[in-house]
């Protein structure tokens, strides 16, 4: 009974192991914004794809024509936290000073372009995350949640102390313009690999919070409703326009409407490769993640890793949902199995080819017929349909009818050969003699012939 509950268990752990992930794939287009070169980036901050601000441990820069322009500069001190804080206009940073260890937080304005000090910490615990709500700045290290009031004078409040690994490493807050009632603060919780929501609640006395439910728990990292989708490693999350961001491992996820579905990844590489199919792009571990401002029409959103940085936008112009449709509108076509299928533009498409290091050809896709790769329909775009695969079959069917036309020539050519030779020694060993005669002489003078014809022993 023991080895067979054993036995049991041991194959349910073997399939759940190898079982693939049920991944739903939304009709995003991915491609590569910024390659940095020569410098470490920590975090990001986005405003709209023309404003977009890098944060390394000397700084904050933002991005011009492929340069970065110095915004802010620390000295004697390393840049420990940022946030980009849209409703204010501004991004906060925390600094540690290299000879004290007094934390410090700033409010960059990006209309005066000045730093204002916000708040003094005499502790050397590092922010591990940052989030603006109303006129809150939201603070969270290894040891407590923090919430500090940007009005002059105003004191800071003690949310919550945190205890081992129940921290949190990343925050977001949807509509953190509202009053701190009506916002919703998300946060990713290392110890479990889970996702929470929180709501905070303010009342005459003080800022408490009054509730923390959990979203997402740990698990495969399977999409579908909330209460079955899981996450495999959260590591940041961003709130853009109605829906909540996850950086999970290798993977950008989104939560809207009751629902969890995948933008980009499946697999981790550090060879990041980028592909019209989203399921097909292979990207390294998240560094950051940002979300384009509520004031913006766009759906764009910005993935930090160690090789580059990742723009991941809604795909626009071709959102049929089948092959012949897509096509018939003048679309690329990309199938995976059963339930990875993605429509796109053709425009996108030779944008993806040009942003090739280096460049490529985009029919280059449709030739890639290698067993179990995403198959490409690029006829619409120009690109010629592939010639179609040889029968192997029939191949194989036709040389085995070659081999037995050649041994079959080659054993008649033996036997004739054969056949020949016993002709010939048969011939050299028959020697017919000559004729002999025999006389016979009776009494009346009559002679008798007798003719025989023996061979010779």
């Amino acid at each position: 009974m023991k080895h067979w509950l054993g036995g049991c268990i041991y194959a349910f752990l073997l399939r759940t192991a190898f079982a693939e992930t049920h991944r739903e794939y939304l009709p995003t287009w991915s491609s590569s914004f910024y390659r940095p070169r020569d410098v470490d980036l920590k975090h990001i901050g986005l405003v709209n794809v023309e404003t977009v601000f890098f944060a390394t441990h000397s700084g904050v820069s933002t991005l011009h024509d492929g340069l970065l322009t110095p915004a802010v500069e620390v000295r004697d001190a390393e840049l420990t936290a940022f946030h980009m804080c849209h409703h204010r206009s501004s991004f906060f940073y925390e600094t540690l000073a290299k000879d004290g260890g007094v934390l410090t937080i700033y409010e960059y304005s990006l209309l005066a372009k000045e730093s204002v000090k916000v708040a003094i910490f005499q502790e050397t615990v590092a922010a591990k995350a940052l989030a603006c709500v109303d006129h809150l700045l939201l603070r969270a290290s290894q040891a407590n949640l923090v919430a500090i009031s940007l009005s002059p004078g105003a004191p800071k409040s003690m949310l919550q102390k945190f205890k081992d690994e129940d921290h949190f490493t990343s925050m977001a807050v949807a509509f953190p313009a509202d009053s701190v009632q009506h916002a919703e603060v998300y946060a990713v919780v290392p110890r479990n690999r889970s996702v929470v929501k929180l709501r905070l609640h303010q009342d005459s006395a003080d800022l408490h919070v009054s509730e923390i439910q959990e979203l997402l728990a740990a698990g495969d990292g399977a999409d579908g409703s909330v209460e079955q989708a899981s996450v495999l490693d959260p590591l940041h999350v961003a709130w853009l326009h109605g829906k909540l961001l996850v950086a999970d491992r290798c993977a950008l996820r989104q939560v809207s409407d009751g629902h969890v579905h995948t933008l980009l990844g499946a697999e981790c590489s550090e060879n990041e490769t980028l592909q019209p199919a989203p399921w097909a792009s292979k990207i390294s571990t998240p560094l950051g993640l940002a979300a384009e401002s509520e004031a913006t029409a766009g759906q764009t959103a910005m993935l930090l890793t160690a090789h580059q940085v990742i723009q991941v936008s809604e795909e626009e112009g071709c959102a049929e949902s089948s092959r012949d449709s897509c096509l018939k509108a003048g679309c690329g076509w990309a199938e995976g199995d059963a339930s990875h299928m993605h429509c796109f533009s053709c425009k996108l498409l030779q944008s993806w080819a040009d942003a090739q290091r280096p460049t490529v050809d985009p029919c280059v896709l449709e030739a890639k017929l290698q067993p179990g790769a995403t198959r490409y329909d690029l006829e619409a775009c120009g690109c010629k349909p592939p010639a179609p695969p040889k029968y192997e079959g029939g191949d194989s069917l036709w040389g085995i009818v070659r081999l037995v036309l050649f041994f079959g020539t080659l054993g008649i050519a033996i036997a004739w050969f054969r056949q020949r030779q016993r002709q010939r020694r048969d011939e050299e060993m028959y020697v017919p003699t000559p004729n002999v005669q025999f006389h016979t002489f009776n009494d009346n003078g009559y002679v008798r012939y007798d003719e025989y014809d023996e061979a010779y022993s």
